[in-house]
């Protein structure tokens, strides 16, 4: 379940970044530019961003003197934050936290994660153990955890995941160092969007009740949706593994193969019928609209 539980404890809370003391000498921008590199690459890699998570925390917490390090993720209908992936591994001395941080959810504005996304900014806490707002403050005690600070993953202007970082030190995280992972945070909200547009594009593929597919120059389907087996009777093997002219009724053979004559000169069909032949016999009149995209129709 989740549960979020405000603190009733007063204190000063954590200090803007612009206070906070400057990092230790170090080549901040040299180390920035490596991760957007390093973080690109992983990104590339992982199906999903949840995949990607430890290796992301990992990649920036290191680096900066971090030792544990959180990924939250703003829900599709934007009420709360939820952990999608945390670092390091179990087992290890924190996991007892990374397990109640997964429990947990937070509306805008509550824990750390809820402040970043309130205020569109980073937020650094010297002590999260005595933060008026973090209500995992028991659990980071007894993981001896203190310090934290957190960065916005944004999309432009909106907040689409938060990552928090700690340390046993009592010691937040530095104006710059703060930057180098909020430009890294921008870079992730880039990719959070584009698969999160992704996923919307599979869900209307999936259940869309019109036969939806993606088919080749060498006349066969590369995908189909589930709609051909409802309306065809087919499976997708077995239209994915003939060439489409072979489900089509022999009358429509030279229309059909004129209409991709057509797509492949440019032309976008609009209205095209001819019929198919379900698994029963039976020949059902479709009427596609089709667009060549690369190889692709």
């Amino acid at each position: 379940g989740s549960s979020v539980i405000p603190s009733r404890r007063q204190d000063p809370g954590p200090r803007p970044v612009d206070d906070q003391p400057a990092a230790a000498a170090g080549d901040i921008g040299g180390t920035h530019v490596a991760l957007v590199h390093v973080i690109a690459r992983l990104l590339a890699q992982a199906a999903t961003l949840a995949e990607a998570a430890p290796e992301i925390l990992a990649t920036v917490a290191a680096p900066f003197g971090w030792e544990y390090a959180g990924f939250w993720d703003v829900d599709r209908d934007g009420r709360s934050l939820h952990c999608v992936g945390t670092w390091p591994p179990p087992p290890g001395p924190f996991d007892a936290f990374a397990a109640v941080t997964r429990e947990m959810a937070f509306p805008s504005g509550v824990g750390l994660p809820g402040r970043v996304w309130a205020n569109q900014a980073a937020a650094s806490i010297d002590d999260v153990v005595e933060d008026p707002n973090f209500p995992r403050a028991g659990a980071a005690a007894q993981a001896g955890l203190h310090g934290a600070a957190a960065v916005p993953v944004q999309d432009g202007d909106r907040v689409v995941g938060v990552m928090e970082f700690f340390r046993r030190e009592r010691r937040g995280g530095a104006p710059d160092v703060l930057a180098a992972m909020t430009a890294v945070g921008r870079q992730i909200g880039l990719y959070v969007e584009r698969q999160r547009s992704a996923d919307e594009l599979e869900r209307f593929f999936e259940l869309s009740p019109d036969l939806l597919c993606v088919a080749n120059l060498d006349g066969y389907f590369v995908r189909v949706n589930p709609a051909w087996t409802r309306v065809l009777g087919y499976e997708p093997a077995a239209l994915l593994t003939q060439a489409f002219m072979d489900f089509v009724h022999p009358d429509d053979h030279e229309a059909t193969a004129a209409a991709m004559g057509a797509l492949t000169s440019g032309v976008r069909i609009r209205e095209f019928e001819n019929r198919y032949r379900a698994r029963d016999g039976a020949y059902h009149w479709l009427l596609e609209r089709a667009a060549l995209a690369g190889e692709l129709l």
